[in-house]
Parts: C-alpha cells; sequence; structure tokens
C-alpha cells in the first residue's frame, strides 16, 4: 500500500484532479458561507415577524457561530480519524436539509435550535478543507488551491447576504431559504460527484486529550494571544457593523428598502480582491505592517458610516471589507508563521477566536443598538485602537 501511495504525486494544475477538487471545494464553501449569513439581512423581518427586538433576532446569526466553534473542535478531530472526505460530505448534506426545514419552524425559538444544528454541521468544510489541500495538493501550488477556496468563502458570504436579501424583498424569506437550500442540495451531489477521494490520508490514533494538549500549548505564547485577540476583536468589529447596519438604513433617516440594503453586501467585492494584493506587498513590507495597514483601513471606513449620508456609508463598507479581509488574511498567516510546533492547534485557536467574534459582534453588540443606536455600535472600534496601542504587535518580523 505505501509503495502506491508513493507512485501517486500530488496534484498539480496541469492535471484535471487539481481543478475537480478547487471547483468542488469552492462550490461547497460557497454554499457553507452563503447559508450562515443569508440570516444577516433578513433579521430586520425576522424581528418584525415574531415581534422581537432586533438583540433577540440576532441569536439566529449567533447560535449558528457558537455551534460552528463546537463543531470545529468535533469535526476537526473526526476529520482526523475517519478522514476529511466524509466529514465534508456529511456537513454539506445536514447543512442542506437544515436549511430546507427552517421555513416549515413555527417559532423563533425552534428557528434558533435548528440554526444551532446547521452551525455544527457548517464547521465540516473550514475544519477538513485545509487538511485535505495540504495532503493532496503540491505543496507549489497550495497557494493558488487555497486562495481560490478562501475567496469564495467572501464570495459565499456576499452571495447570501445580497442574494437573500434581494429575493426576500421580491418575494419572501421562505422562498429566500428554500432557494438556498436547493443549492446547498445541488453543491452536496456535485461535489460527491466530483471529489476525488483521499490517497494520503494516515488515520491517526492519538488520543482526545493529547490533541487538546497541542492546541493549549499556544495559550502560553504572548504573542500567538495576541493574535487570537486580534481575531475575535477584528470579528467583532466586523459582524457589528453588517449585522446591525440593515437595522440602521431602514430605518430614519435612509428608510432604503430591503433590496437596496442587500446591495450593500457588494462591497464584499474589495474583500475578494485585496488579501491577494496584500500578499504581495506582505513579501516587502512584512505581514505586521500590512496587518496594521489592514486594521487602518477598515478605523477609516467605520468612521465613514459615522456620517449620515448614503453616498458615504457606501464609501466607508467597501473600506471596511477592504481593511477586515486584508487583516484577518494577514493575521492568520502570522499564526501559521509564528507556530513552530502543533500548526493546526494553533489555526484551530485562531478559527474558534474568530468565531467567537461573529457571535459577540451579532448579538451581544445588541445592547449598544438598542441603547445608543448607530455611534454606539461604531464605538467597539475603539477596542481595535486599545489593541494596537497597548499590546506589543510589532517585535521582530
Amino acid at each position: 500500500m505505501e509503495a502506491l501511495q508513493k507512485d501517486k504525486k500530488p496534484y498539480t494544475p496541469d492535471g484535471s484532479p487539481f481543478w475537480r477538487v478547487t471547483v468542488a471545494l469552492m462550490l461547497a464553501s460557497l454554499s457553507i458561507f452563503s447559508t450562515l449569513y443569508v440570516f444577516q439581512p433578513l433579521l430586520p423581518v425576522f424581528a418584525n415577524r415574531f415581534q422581537v427586538s432586533a438583540t433577540e433576532s440576532s441569536f439566529l446569526m449567533s447560535a449558528c457561530v457558537l455551534a460552528m466553534v463546537l463543531g470545529l473542535f468535533v469535526l476537526g478531530f473526526a476529520a482526523d480519524r475517519y478522514g476529511r472526505s466524509i466529514v465534508m460530505k456529511v456537513s454539506l448534506f445536514v447543512t442542506a436539509v437544515t436549511l430546507l426545514i427552517l421555513p416549515f419552524t413555527p417559532v423563533l425559538e425552534w428557528m434558533i435550535v435548528t440554526r444551532f444544528i446547521q452551525g455544527f454541521f457548517l464547521a465540516g468544510i473550514p475544519a477538513a478543507a485545509m487538511g485535505y489541500l495540504g495532503e493532496e495538493v503540491s505543496h507549489r501550488h497550495l497557494g493558488l488551491a487555497m486562495t481560490l477556496y478562501i475567496s469564495s468563502n467572501a464570495l459565499g458570504g456576499m452571495g447570501g447576504r445580497v442574494i437573500g436579501g434581494y429575493l426576500t424583498d421580491l418575494f419572501d424569506w421562505r422562498f429566500t431559504l428554500w432557494s438556498f437550500g436547493a443549492f446547498g442540495l445541488l453543491s452536496a451531489l456535485l461535489f460527491v460527484f466530483a471529489f476525488p477521494k483521499e490517497r494520503f490520508f494516515r488515520k491517526t490514533n492519538q488520543g482526545l486529550l493529547e490533541d487538546l494538549k497541542g492546541m493549549f500549548v499556544h495559550l502560553r505564547s504572548a504573542s500567538m494571544l495576541v493574535l487570537f485577540l486580534m481575531g475575535v476583536l477584528l470579528q467583532i468589529v466586523f459582524t457589528a457593523v453588517w449585522t446591525y447596519i440593515p437595522f440602521y438604513l431602514h430605518g430614519d433617516p435612509f428608510n432604503w428598502p430591503l433590496k437596496w440594503i442587500a446591495l450593500t453586501y457588494f462591497a464584499y467585492a474589495f474583500g475578494v480582491v485585496a488579501p491577494p494584493i496584500a500578499g504581495r506587498f506582505s513579501d516587502s513590507f512584512g505581514l505586521k505592517k500590512v496587518m496594521f495597514t489592514g486594521v487602518s483601513l477598515l478605523i477609516i471606513g467605520v468612521l465613514f458610516t459615522a456620517i449620515p449620508s448614503g453616498a458615504l456609508i457606501l464609501v466607508g463598507l467597501s473600506f471596511i471589507c477592504m481593511g477586515f479581509f486584508v487583516a484577518h488574511s494577514m493575521a492568520a498567516a502570522l499564526v501559521s508563521k509564528s507556530a513552530t510546533h502543533h500548526r493546526s492547534g494553533a489555526s484551530g485557536f485562531y478559527l474558534i477566536s474568530y468565531y467567537l467574534g461573529v457571535a459577540i459582534g451579532s448579538t451581544a453588540i445588541g445592547t449598544l443598538w438598542e441603547n445608543y443606536q448607530w455611534p454606539g455600535v461604531l464605538s467597539v472600534t475603539a477596542l481595535l485602537v486599545f489593541l494596537f496601542l497597548c499590546l506589543p504587535l510589532y517585535r521582530n518580523e
């Protein structure tokens, strides 16, 4: 068996399996991240439908994200034991089925429970995809495959928000969820058909406690803790803006319809384009300086949204997306670069901190919105400024 595996070469762009892997993972990513974020522009609809506050409706986002954090642990371990491919396939099918079930739930509480279950299985793709690529794709061409996969994350998030909001305005929220569920089911079937079998997977016999020890080693590193905190704070600011911008633009003085609000999510296009460009600059100027530039762009964008002008808010949202995805990509690269051992554990902690930021930005910031409206939401940006002023981010590269 080992002799046969030695004869097999990692996938390269010269062969069709590389593109089958890449396209299949891009479809999976589009399905997963559009499902995660389709609820974000619809929160005012659910708040009105169930007669609840903005904070209560935001549990449809935060419950899903908190379950993703749990799923990253459990499904990450399952992927190491049973294979990445099976975990990703189960993840895609369960995600699609729960999305098709959601329109039949009669009360908000049941919707939140279903979203929690869905969130757990949404984690299957991010928990297993990078491990699969690292094993099956040539290291020389891994960057290309990874960039296409990560870009599809942003595209999925943008598509979920834009198309979800637009369809709901034209039809209703049930039609939107059924449409996304049908796309998810089609993506899952195409994934099963196109995705090549694993060839280099080695089943691990390492125990759960041993795995956890490897992950917790990184919590004793001050530099890694700063990066994990960066992941949390970046997402708190970013998610807070995008969770409550529909409420802000839907009310006075703007009174925008939902289909107009949905179009604001096209700002995510800057999040698709900016990271590869930033990656080139990081070769010359260093990851930390480019990360600082990204955070600066994000803060400038936040300041633009504080001005009650629709045009300037759109400019600000574009800066926010550009700055966030640059800073996030540089922070993730720094985690990988800084970890000299247990790299999967370090990446796992960064992802967990990242999604904790989504959960906090979705619901915990709701109190600021309820009491102080848009200035209250934007006030969390001060946490990022504090981080850069008080923490040692600029030690040796």
